[in-house]
């Protein structure tokens, strides 16, 4: 794992700057610009680059997001995603052009070789980026009823290995912390998955109880005032061990719980999803789940590589497995 001091040395700026980042500090005064800057170098230090030759620009790819700039500051899963995409265009060859679904329409034309559609769109946004008639990968939502290639992350398994082990170490009342997203327009909520598993799995294992869920966003501040709603409505029921949605999430829950004087893990554990650079920079170190997100933006380009190469192959669904990364967070 890379130093804060060589991330704040490569990025130019102060040690204390990148631990506030990388902690989310809302009342740090910085740019955007200096936040990206940061978590990108973050995560490329600690990413170990398979030693190959740069290719060729030969094809331009364009790179539909889902999210705004700010928002992928908060959410930083995709923000990982398209990191390994753009390792992997380099070697293979390929230019990327990102675009916006508002600039979409006059953004990609028949200059382009493919799309890869990062995120959640809904029916009618993936009719328009079909009437493009290129070669699409959608990355982050199974669009096989579409017949559409895409690339996905097993998130279900991993609810399941969590509660397991919260047995396993004698923790029974265990909460789940979890976001909502909607497609890109907005027109569409989207039940998360893991919601979906926390409701069979837990009912399952005799540890469901709705009044222990809680649902916002996948940001640092929503994590923050999910905890807190669950602190005042719970009191001393507040379970011993929560899930939480993503990194980002956790960072604003481990903030909430010192704040209330309940130790992490000695009073609650948690245990989030991502693994981002982040994950491993908090005091203390997040216990979550591992999403081979250099292997999801590496395959979207050989699946996109495929589909140029063969438009008529049948379509191809492709969820990685998850690992789950016990560390100081949990017991």
């Amino acid at each position: 794992m890379a130093t804060i001091k060589e991330i704040a040395d490569k990025a130019g700026v102060s040690i204390t700057t990148v631990s506030r980042i990388l902690n989310f500090d809302a009342a740090l005064s910085v740019t955007d610009t200096t936040r990206a800057r940061v978590l990108r170098i973050a995560e490329a230090l600690d990413y170990t680059p398979r030693r190959k030759k740069a290719g060729r620009i030969s094809k331009k790819i364009a790179v539909l997001q889902w999210h705004s700039a700010a928002q992928e500051l908060n959410d930083l899963y995709y923000l990982q995603i398209q990191n390994a995409i753009e390792r992997s265009a380099l070697m293979m060859g390929y230019s990327l052009n990102y675009v916006t679904i508002t600039d979409f329409e006059k953004g990609v034309n028949k200059s382009f070789s493919g799309i890869i559609a990062l995120g959640k769109y809904d029916h009618d946004e993936i009719l328009n980026i079909a009437d493009k008639g290129l070669p699409i990968v959608f990355v982050g939502q199974n669009s096989l009823v579409y017949g559409f290639d895409s690339i996905t992350s097993d998130f279900v398994s991993p609810v399941q290995w969590i509660i397991d082990h919260f047995q396993e170490v004698g923790i029974n009342d265990i909460g789940l912390l979890i976001g909502q997203e909607a497609t890109s327009a907005g027109r569409h909520l989207i039940k998360d998955t893991r919601l979906k598993a926390f409701e069979i799995f837990g009912q399952e294992a005799g540890v469901y109880d709705p009044a222990r869920i809680f649902v916002g966003e996948f940001t640092p501040t929503s994590g923050y005032d999910l905890m807190n709603q669950a602190i005042e409505q719970l009191g001393d029921e507040l379970p011993h061990a929560f899930i939480v949605g993503n990194d980002a999430m956790a960072v604003g829950v481990i903030r909430a719980l010192r704040e209330h004087n309940l130790a992490v893990h000695g009073r609650v554990s948690l245990i989030s999803f991502n693994d981002v650079a982040v994950a491993r920079y908090t005091t203390p170190k997040l216990s979550t789940v591992h999403a081979y997100t250099d292997l999801m933006g590496s395959g979207a380009l050989h699946l996109l590589r495929k589909r140029i190469a063969d438009p008529n192959r049948v379509a191809q669904q492709v969820n990685f497995a998850t690992k789950l990364i016990l560390r100081e967070s949990s017991k």
